[in-house]
């Protein structure tokens, strides 16, 4: 695969991801505003759900793509993922009541993620000089990563419970 193909897969994946979770908020919040509840809930799951699944798909993707094609080509397919998803996250955190600083917080380490993780991928290249050899190690460094980012996904909340 090219890394023209990569860079339109990552973004390609990035708005399936935003639109998907833009249906399932705004059917989330016709579905509280008929039953008398919250929707703003909705807008804080929302964006809880948002951050979470990109920074899974970020270090699955990230350190692969580094180790594969260097760390340009998987900065710019890190950013094609998160990135996408920026309109919504601006839409649900002016419905939520979740602080800005927080939502500005978790996509800054989404940004740096994007920076960081690649770099990781181009230096397992480089200690490993296989380049067959350190794409399987990214893969499971990615692997590892997104296992970490889930078993913390209490510290991704954005707002107090």
């Amino acid at each position: 695969m090219s890394k023209a193909p990569a860079h339109r897969l990552a973004a390609m994946t990035g708005l399936a991801l935003a639109a998907a979770t833009a249906v399932w908020w705004l059917g989330s919040t016709r579905l509280a505003l008929d039953h008398g509840s919250d929707a703003g809930r909705s807008a804080v799951d929302t964006l809880h759900a948002l951050v979470l699944v990109r920074a899974l798909a970020l270090a699955m993707l990230s350190v692969r793509a580094g180790a594969l094609h260097g760390w340009r080509p998987g900065m710019a397919a890190g950013l094609g993922l998160i990135a996408p998803s920026w309109p919504v996250v601006m839409l649900a955190w002016s419905a939520s009541s979740a602080s800005v600083t927080r939502v500005a917080l978790a996509e800054s380490l989404l940004l740096a993620g994007s920076a960081a993780l690649p770099l990781l991928g181009r230096g397992l290249r480089h200690v490993l000089r296989n380049a067959e050899l350190a794409v399987v190690a990214g893969t499971g460094v990615g692997i590892a990563l997104a296992a970490s980012v889930w078993v913390t996904r209490g510290f991704w909340r954005l707002s107090l419970p």
